[in-house]
């Protein structure tokens, strides 16, 4: 009598289940590593929190000097100061999100091998940290916008929404750096070269009507550009590209749901590699 072989696999909606239940229940665990990466950020710093008013603000005056006074880059009309700010603010949030969630699982590895949790709660704990200095960022961008003249009441309900892009384009995108960064380390050499990259299809230094018309009708591929470009027409007082917008929150979730599957699909090796 031949041997016969059982195999046991749930379905595809229970494993969902189970892993939607299973972030449920390691919730608290997800607060603590909010906490602990808002503590470790501005440990043992003597300016702590003023380092997130202050780096903005530098970077817009220098940007403001070396593109602006000197290299006379145009602006569609706002002041440098503002043109900049406006970028800067989301586009360093999510710089600072996507590098620390792609170096999240190395830098994790003491517990990921020797206790069980989701490690989504990773990854996702530093992008939801972020929020903390993009709202401080984004205080100093409403207090400049309404010094220089500039601030849109648009700005309050559409923010969320733009922020809940730059999330899940940050998250997608960081968790498959960070499973391909636990098996292949030289990863992590080329993730600061991806974001500086990744800024320049951006436009931060430059106006997005500086790119060619095919360029700018795929600009929703680049979720961080029609963000940015967003607060620079709120700002300027033009009105919105709904379409490009919705489209660049269907390429958002897109990234997360790649992000997701890839990270999933390698997670269960994650104790061994690390």
């Amino acid at each position: 009598m031949a041997n016969t072989v059982t195999v046991i696999s749930a379905e595809r909606h229970e494993r969902l289940r189970q892993f939607l239940k299973d972030l449920w229940d390691y919730r608290e665990l997800f607060l603590t590593f909010v906490q602990r990466d808002l503590k470790v950020r501005y440990k043992q710093t003597v300016l702590g929190v003023a380092w997130v008013i202050l780096q903005p603000l530098f970077m817009v005056g220098a940007f403001s000097l070396i593109f602006g006074k000197i290299a006379k880059m145009p602006t569609d009309g706002l002041p440098y100061a503002i043109f900049y700010i406006a970028a800067l603010v989301p586009w360093n949030t999510f710089a600072h999100a996507l590098s620390q969630s792609a170096m999240s699982m190395e830098s994790n590895a003491h517990l990921i091998s020797k206790v069980y949790f989701p490690r989504l709660v990773v990854p996702g704990g530093i992008i939801c940290g972020s929020f903390v200095d993009f709202a401080i960022g984004f205080t100093v961008m409403n207090a400049l916008a309404i010094y220089l003249g500039h601030w849109d009441w648009r700005l309050l309900p559409l923010t969320p929404f733009l922020l809940a892009i730059q999330a899940l384009t940050a998250l997608g995108i960081g968790l498959a750096l960070a499973i391909l960064n636990a098996q292949y380390r030289d990863v992590k050499h080329a993730v600061g070269f991806m974001v500086q990259l990744f800024m320049l299809a951006t436009p931060v230094i430059y106006p997005a009507s500086r790119l060619p018309q095919w360029a700018q009708d795929w600009l929703f591929l680049n979720p961080m550009a029609v963000v940015v470009t967003t607060y620079r027409s709120i700002l300027k007082g033009d009105p919105l590209d709904w379409l490009m917008l919705l489209l660049a929150l269907t390429t958002s979730l897109c990234y997360l749901a790649f992000g997701i599957w890839f990270f999933r699909k390698r997670e269960a090796r994650l104790a061994d590699v690390l």
